[in-house]
């Protein structure tokens, strides 16, 4: 069996190379199946996960294709050459030798599937207008994410032709927009919280980690991870608070029970960001002269509220421009979890960004591109010939 590697762009493993701030987060140093979401089946999610464990995947990398590999206190795993380029000169190389031939800058314009004397077959239509035709269709093209690096929607487009629409896509792992001003002031600091997201008082997901502030709203790691809960098709109701400096710091309320003749402003500050530690207290309307001692009940309590259970105000996210992956996709459901071939078009299959399977932040989403895309090539391999 021939494979050919359509490649949309002059040069292929954009989103390889701008990876984790162009040193290229390669995977995860642990996963587990908590650390993916997806709207279809999680039993059919975790079993396509360990077709390939983490542990075999870095062997990989490191004992096949000789990529030297580091693991930061974040725990997040790294070429030790901090470059890119290798990770992608890598897989070319294993492209090349295992016969994968690639043509690059050949964007698929459109797609069909044709009955024949000798079997259905795919016809793709190139940039010029010229034709290829397949036996297998395999769409690697990413979701809507980051479109500068070449994931525009596309692979969407050419599967609706085919008969395969996906589920309802949004932006994940994207910054969030916020809809009070005051919160820009803020912008470039970073800090520990616990984030918690809750509808109607219910509590649906609490996590932990470092919350940066920007002109526009939140971001950092904490806020990426939790932004799906927001940006979802769901995500209308949900509301994002925040615990200052989470478990690394004692409950706020005895902390401001202390009393004393020191202004409510200093106390602050001794714990939190100087700008952080203002807006606050104009939030709990609160004079930051006011001595700790002097704090009323309800003075105290306005403030607790604004240190444990701060609303974020959050309007919306960044879109497609800045989220680094697409939620939503094709439905596990609608694919056979062996081989990820699609069972409505006998023949095409799916991996990566363009299946409704999402991870966190710190290379969890380049796992589940490789752990499905040597799915989805096995069980092309193990096809009889023609």
């Amino acid at each position: 069996m021939h494979a050919l590697l359509l490649e949309s762009r002059p040069r292929p493993g954009a989103k390889i190379r701008v990876s984790g701030g162009g040193r290229c987060n390669l995977l995860p140093s642990a996963a587990h199946a908590a650390d993916f979401h997806t709207e279809g089946s999680p039993h059919a999610m975790r079993n396509v996960l360990a077709s390939w464990p983490l542990a075999a995947v870095l062997d990989f990398f490191e004992g096949e294709l000789g990529v030297a590999l580091k693991v930061e206190p974040t725990g997040k795993v790294f070429p030790q050459s901090d470059d890119p380029r290798e990770v992608v000169a890598a897989l070319l190389g294993e492209c090349e030798r295992a016969g994968v031939r690639l043509v690059a800058d050949w964007k698929v314009g459109a797609a069909r599937r044709v009955e024949r004397a000798g079997g259905a077959r795919f016809e793709l239509e190139g940039p010029e207008g010229e034709t290829l035709a397949c036996r297998n269709l395999v769409l690697a093209t990413g979701g809507l994410s980051l479109p500068k690096t070449g994931s525009d929607g596309s692979g969407f487009e050419l599967a609706r032709a085919l008969g395969h629409g996906p589920s309802q896509t949004y932006p994940a792992l994207v910054p969030l927009l916020s809809g009070d001003p005051r919160w820009a002031s803020l912008a470039g600091i970073s800090l520990r919280a616990r984030l918690r997201a809750s509808r109607d008082g219910a509590l649906i997901e609490e996590r932990e980690g470092d919350l940066l502030f920007t002109h526009r709203g939140f971001s950092g790691p904490l806020v990426l991870d939790l932004s799906w809960r927001r940006s979802g098709p769901w995500g209308e109701g949900v509301e994002l608070t925040a615990h200052w400096l989470g478990t690394s710091v004692r409950d706020w309320d005895p902390f401001l029970r202390q009393g004393g003749p020191r202004s409510v402003a200093a106390a602050l500050r001794d714990e939190l960001p100087r700008r952080l530690a203002a807006l606050l207290l104009d939030r709990a309307s609160l004079d930051p002269e006011r001595r700790l001692g002097e704090l009323s009940r309800a003075e105290r309590q306005r403030l607790v509220t604004e240190l444990e259970a701060c609303r974020l105000d959050v309007v919306g996210d960044e879109g497609y421009r800045t989220a680094e992956v697409t939620g939503g996709g094709i439905a596990l459901g609608e694919l056979a979890t062996r081989t990820l071939e699609s069972r409505r078009v006998p023949g095409l299959y799916f991996c990566g960004e363009m299946v409704d399977v999402t991870g966190r932040i710190g290379g969890f989403n380049f796992l589940w591109a490789f752990v499905s895309g040597r799915k989805v090539g096995q069980a092309l391999a193990a096809q009889p010939p023609p």
